[in-house]
C-alpha cells in the first residue's frame, strides 16, 4: 500500500509505504526478501508521479524505516537520478547534531542522508 499524508503544513506530505496490515494500517518494516523490490518501487515511482500531477504544488517527503532502508533509497536516487530529475526536484536532508539541513541531492557524493523530499518540476 502507498499513503500520501499531509504533515500538517500546506503542499507538504509524507509517503509511506508497506504490507497492508488486516488493522489498515501499513507496515513499513516487514522485509518479504521474495526480489520484487524493483517492481515494488517502480509501483511506487508510478504513483508518486501520479499524485505530483494532480498535486503540481506537492512536496513529498521520504525516508526509511531503517538507516539500510535510507541508504537504499539513495542509492536508487543516484543511479536513477538522469532519469527522476527530468520529473522531479530532488531534495535531501542532512542532520548536524539536532539540526536538520536541506540540501540539494547530489548523486555523485556519498552523503550521510536522512530523508528526502521531491517535488514535480514545473
Amino acid at each position: 500500500m502507498v499513503e500520501f499524508t499531509n504533515v500538517g503544513m500546506e503542499d507538504v506530505y509524507n509517503l509511506a509505504f508497506g504490507d497492508l496490515l488486516p488493522d489498515g494500517t501499513i507496515d513499513d518494516t516487514s522485509n518479504s526478501n521474495n526480489g520484487d523490490i524493483v517492481k515494488v518501487l517502480a509501483t511506487v515511482i508510478s504513483i508518486l508521479k501520479d499524485f505530483t500531477a494532480k498535486n503540481p504544488k506537492a512536496y513529498v517527503f521520504f525516508t526509511g524505516s531503517t538507516g539500510e532502508r535510507v541508504q537504499l533509497y539513495r542509492r536508487i536516487l543516484k543511479s536513477y537520478y538522469s532519469m527522476f530529475s527530468k520529473d522531479f526536484k530532488i531534495m535531501a536532508y542532512i542532520r548536524s547534531d539536532d539540526t536538520y539541513t536541506q540540501v540539494e541531492f547530489d548523486p555523485e557524493i556519498k552523503a550521510e542522508y536522512e530523508g528526502f523530499i521531491v517535488k514535480k518540476n514545473n
